[in-house]
């Protein structure tokens, strides 16, 4: 778990429903800074005594252009999700720290691709609207491999689609994340560097398959999801 000292306690704006089963809950910032693409742990202890029940790391789906920390996710059945669903505006969930180097601040031309299983699409959220905001160039293919049509920020990826045709947003609705899927649809990503994003199962699988096929992966994964409800 992250460092305590470091604890934080965010009150919570507002919340909305995304697409299916996923909500974005939306906190204020608490002065936290964090790089596109970083995640974060959260405590809540209403949710049950065992971290097992009150803690999850979450990627920050907002960019810090936005002036809030968006927690974008499905809420299962899990006590934690049940707690974070439960809040009301002004409830404060406790957060600590902010970690990782699931981030793209290159400023190279020669564009990435980003790949997202399902709810792992929230990092690219984040990364593409910061670029966006600091006039840096969306260079980029993004696969999201969505389980069904109720895709999250579909509205938004396809809007900055629209406005920047270095940016190609390919919506892949009931195909089986592979390598192989991969490649055909990017086979650029022989030659740049690739996003991987989803549940850990298909993250550590699918990573491990596109390494020993000389891609240059980085990987970011969801613990708690499968391929049957990412």
């Amino acid at each position: 778990m992250a460092d305590k000292e470091s604890v934080s306690k965010l009150k919570l704006l507002s919340s909305h429903h995304e697409a299916g089963n996923v909500r974005t809950f939306v906190f204020e910032t608490g002065g936290i800074k964090w790089i596109p693409g970083q995640c974060q742990c959260y405590v809540l202890p209403q949710a049950g005594t065992k971290e097992e029940d009150n803690l999850r790391y979450f990627t920050i789906a907002s960019s810090p252009s936005e002036g809030e920390i968006h927690i974008s996710t499905r809420v299962s059945q899990s006590r934690f999700k049940q707690a974070l669903n439960a809040m009301k505006v002004g409830d404060e969930i406790l957060a600590h720290g902010v970690e990782g180097d699931f981030t793209w601040e290159e400023e190279s031309t020669e564009g990435v691709v980003l790949v997202a299983g399902g709810i792992g699409i929230t990092p690219y959220r984040s990364i593409l609207l910061a670029r966006e905001n600091h006039g840096k160039p969306l260079n980029a293919k993004l696969l999201y491999f969505n389980r069904d049509v109720d895709a999250a920020f579909e509205t938004v990826l396809k809007a900055l689609e629209a406005m920047h045709p270095e940016l190609s947003v390919l919506m892949l609705i009931g195909e089986q994340i592979s390598a192989e899927a991969i490649l055909q649809h990017a086979p650029q990503a022989s030659k740049q560097t690739l996003y991987l994003s989803g549940p850990e199962s298909m993250v550590e699988s699918v990573g491990s398959d596109l390494k020993k096929r000389g891609v240059n992966v980085k990987q970011d994964w969801f613990p708690g999801y499968d391929d049957k409800n990412y």
